[in-house]
């Protein structure tokens, strides 16, 4: 296994500096004198960003980002790139689509000799040449959320007892068209409407037709509300939709949205309510005067006791719903236009449910069904429902099948592309704590097994399921075609594995993260992975990294 290390040379003088050198060959930091507090460095870091060629780690305390690039060539030297960024980073997350990099800042309050610094959301470049993009967002906010596309970032407060400042509103949001340069109108700040309650997320919605223009529409959540606001209309007023009545002391907290794109409309799930609310975005009839131009109705559907998971399925008038509750045991199909409800008792307690297209032991023919499934011990589960949709309201329990999994189910893991859902147990042995589902033959196959699922990650093409247990100097993985597993031994403990986005022209790969202080990763092959091919990189943090004057 390949290793480059950064070699840091540091000399006492007038002008201080620590230079790092990326090379192949090895290398040791000299020791420094403890008196001397240039000596503490903190290198604590945010969660790395996985990108298609690499890592962005941001380092708050030091206001910078560092990009460790790799060479399409494994045994090229990685390149290391440093941008600047804002006080007190707090978030970094991918821009959808590209290799941009999106960095939080909640900007400097300012003190004694200190001058306060506005927060900002830093856009680093995909490629070095390029400068980052700094918009003002003007308050300290905590979260970021971006759309699908790319194009908007929404920058708000997320619940936190310690955002350390006297005043703030936290129904303030911040709305960023990435698309375009930072300016006075880029970002959009405004308030979204209370009703006594603080975001507790955002989502957005996919492309919707409204008045013949397409829309994105944000979904800013709270506790017994939700506020709408039109991306493409920020001029206009936001639409709030209330969940329960304004006399009703309820917390409904909402827990799930699927959108229909088709109907313009979305499906909610909350806890502290037994229904389904279905939000419809209504564009008929002359806009009004003021706001926006469509209008929010409101429908509650009975949804069994707890509903736990929705799911969207058929066109047009064969437009369906599919409801899991795991406190009832049963599965409801509602018909949106009808609120018609087809009822199915479960053998099982489940709390999931899978879409997904395929023949089954009694029918040959490719077509839609569910599996209804555990993912929790709570459930104390061992069997999982499978339904065939063709005519469920007309076939009821006819089109249900309970299939036995021998031992409870812990976790349940759906492989992304294939007719497979993998499960973990329940067993102190190791005999069995996996097994494979198969989705089309309804059977079950036990994988010996020494790890768990809680730290499984997919390669970005589906072909590999990575596990690296917290502290294992051994990275496992599974050839999703065949089953085939695999490990490979690293050189250090490791922490986490990442797989990187696949982008057009670059090479899959994994990235094994290990705790050291100057950042310290190991490079597996995605499509082969090996010892002989894996290399290890230390040291990038250091690049560069303190400059200062003397005495």
């Amino acid at each position: 296994m390949m290793t480059t290390r950064i070699q840091i040379v540091r000399t006492f003088a007038a002008r201080i500096a620590l230079v790092a050198l990326a090379s192949t060959t090895l290398g040791a930091l000299s020791s420094c004198r403890p008196e001397d507090p240039r000596s503490t460095l903190r290198l604590d870091t945010l969660e790395p960003v996985a990108l298609s060629d690499g890592l962005v780690y941001v380092l708050p305390s030091r206001s910078r980002a560092v990009r460790l690039q790799l060479s399409p060539d494994p045994a090229a030297a990685p390149r290391v790139t440093r941008f600047a960024v804002g006080p007190q980073a707090v978030r970094s997350v991918r821009r959808p689509g590209s290799d941009e990099v999106l960095v939080l800042c909640r900007g400097e309050r300012g003190s004694p000799g200190v001058a306060p610094i506005a927060a900002t959301l830093v856009a680093l470049p995909a490629t070095a040449s390029a400068q980052p993009r700094v918009y003002n967002v003007g308050s300290p906010f905590n979260a970021v959320s971006v759309t699908s596309d790319g194009r908007f970032a929404l920058v708000h407060y997320a619940p936190d007892r310690t955002l350390d400042r006297l005043l703030f509103n936290p129904n303030e949001v911040a709305v960023v068209d990435l698309a375009a340069e930072p300016s006075e109108s880029n970002p959009r700040r405004r308030t979204v409407r209370s009703f006594g309650g603080i975001p507790t997320s955002v989502q957005f919605s996919p492309s919707l037709s409204i008045r013949g223009e397409a829309r994105t529409i944000a979904v800013v959540v709270s506790t017994s509300y939700v506020t709408l606001l039109d991306l493409a209309h920020l001029d206009r007023a936001e639409t709030s939709v209330r969940l329960t009545l304004a006399q009703d002391a309820r917390e409904v907290v909402p827990q799930q949205l699927v959108f229909d794109a088709e109907s313009r409309a979305f499906y909610l799930r909350a806890s502290g309510s037994n229904d389904v609310y279905l939000v419809r975005l209504d564009d008929s009839g002359t806009p009004p005067a003021e706001g926006n131009d469509f209008r929010a109705s409101i429908n509650q559907i009975g949804a069994g006791r707890d509903p736990s998971d929705l799911a969207l399925f058929g066109a047009g008038d064969a437009r369906r719903l599919l409801v899991v509750s795991s406190g009832s045991s049963e599965v409801r199909v509602i018909d949106p236009r009808s609120n018609a409800i087809t009822a199915l008792a479960l053998d099982a307690r489940a709390d999931r449910v899978l879409l997904f297209e395929g023949p089954s032991p009694r029918d040959s023919t490719t077509t839609l069904r569910a599996l209804v499934y555990p993912s929790s011990s709570a459930l104390s589960a061992r069997a999982v429902s499978f339904i065939d949709l063709g005519a469920i309201e007309t076939r009821g329990s006819q089109n249900l099948e309970t299939v036995q999994v021998t031992r409870t189910i812990r976790r349940a893991l759906a492989l992304p592309g294939r007719s497979t859902v993998l499960f973990e147990h329940d067993d102190a042995s190791n005999a069995g704590r996996l097994s494979l589902l198969d989705l089309a033959r309804r059977t079950t196959a036990p994988i010996l097994a020494e790890v768990t699922l809680s730290d499984a990650r997919f390669s970005t093409d589906a072909r590999l399921l990575w596990v690296a247990p917290n502290g294992n100097t051994r990275v496992g993985f599974v050839e999703l075609d065949n089953f085939h597993p695999g490990e490979v031994r690293l050189d250090a403990p490791v922490r986490e594995v990442l797989a990187l986005p696949s982008m057009a022209g670059a090479p899959s790969r994994a990235i094994a993260l290990h705790e050291a202080t100057g950042g310290s990763v190991t490079v597996l092959d995605g499509q082969r992975p090996e010892r002989e091919t894996a290399r290890n990189i230390t040291g990038f943090l250091l690049t560069d990294l303190v400059e200062q004057e003397g005495p």
